[in-house]
């Protein structure tokens, strides 16, 4: 039995289902409800919050560790081991607030979203869709990358992709929440017509390119002077669209406790027609971006578990 069915446009359906209510799920509905409690409180609360689950995460996370240092030691060889440790120790942090002040995504209002997530448009994403053109928005994975999504969707709807969770009470929410301002959220089985259908209409693609999904259909290509296996198919989205690349990602901004989602300037002369080129033009200018504040990539992610030919496995 089934109740409250969630749908994006033309998107994958959740449906709120009372099997959610069994006891294997109490301890999610506690979670939920803990976390949306310090969303109302004093906001030094919600921060000394994600400063401990950042602590927790490192202290029990001993995998994520690893991997991390494994990334920034291949992407930062220029750097000192202190100075790795430092970057990864603050993504933590990061992390912990950001999973937080997911509440914020969830229940938020739209004016606590404007107020709270901040849209730092290089690009002129914006002007674009008042003129009804179409961008790509290429984004790199980061902690912050739903707010930033959601932020976006606030302004333009648009279209974008999701990897179904395994927990359905979180898959249902969050569906609720990436699609509560009109945006198409469909899953990564359905393939890419329907978001080339959408932003040939003039929408907003928010795209994510930098997961390493395995050696099929992809090519190596630079990131961080690193081969790395990319799906080249941004260029081709390109050619059947007509529409820029935006390179962005999402940042918490400790100091000010904000978030912000900063859309670069479009990429030029692209796509080039070679698939290897292409896929090094991209991973640059996301590379550009992650450079602006190293800790806010998400390092835990096996983006070079995937190696080329002879060369041995770095995790």
């Amino acid at each position: 039995m089934t109740d409250t069915a969630v749908q994006a446009p033309e998107g994958y359906r959740t449906c709120f289902e009372w099997a959610m209510l069994h006891p294997r799920y109490w301890g999610t509905w506690l979670g939920i409800a803990l976390l949306w409690v310090i969303m109302w409180l004093p906001r030094p609360v919600g921060r000394v919050a994600g400063r401990a689950v950042g602590w927790l995460a490192w202290v029990t996370g001993g995998r994520r560790r690893h991997v991390g240092r494994v990334n920034l030691r291949l992407c930062f060889p220029e750097w000192s081991e202190e100075q790795r440790e430092k970057v990864l120790r603050q993504h933590f942090r990061i992390l912990g607030q950001c999973f937080v002040d997911y509440p914020l995504l969830w229940f938020g209002s739209h004016r606590r979203h404007r107020a709270r997530i901040h849209l730092v448009d290089e690009a002129g994403v914006l002007e674009m869709q008042r003129q009804g053109q179409p961008a790509i928005v290429c984004a790199a994975h980061a902690p912050a990358l739903d707010f930033g999504g959601l932020r976006l969707s606030l302004e333009c709807g648009g279209v974008s992709f999701a990897k179904p969770m395994k927990n359905p009470i979180i898959e249902w929410i969050n569906t609720r929440s990436r699609s509560q301002y009109g945006a198409a959220v469909f899953a990564r089985d359905q393939g890419l017509r329907p978001a080339i259908r959408h932003t040939r209409q003039g929408k907003v693609f928010y795209y994510l390119a930098d997961e390493d999904l395995g050696p099929a259909h992809t090519v190596f290509a630079p990131f961080f002077g690193e081969p790395k296996a990319t799906i080249p198919a941004l260029g081709r989205l390109v050619r059947l669209t007509g529409a820029p690349v935006v390179p962005s990602m999402g940042f918490y901004r400790i100091d000010a406790d904000r978030y912000e989602m900063v859309m670069a300037k479009p990429l030029t002369d692209f796509p080039t027609g070679d698939d290897v080129q292409d896929a090094a033009r991209m991973n640059a200018a996301l590379e550009a971006l992650i450079r602006r504040d190293p800790a806010q990539y998400l390092w835990t992610l096996r983006f070079f578990k995937t190696r080329p030919r002879g060369e041995p496995k770095v995790y």
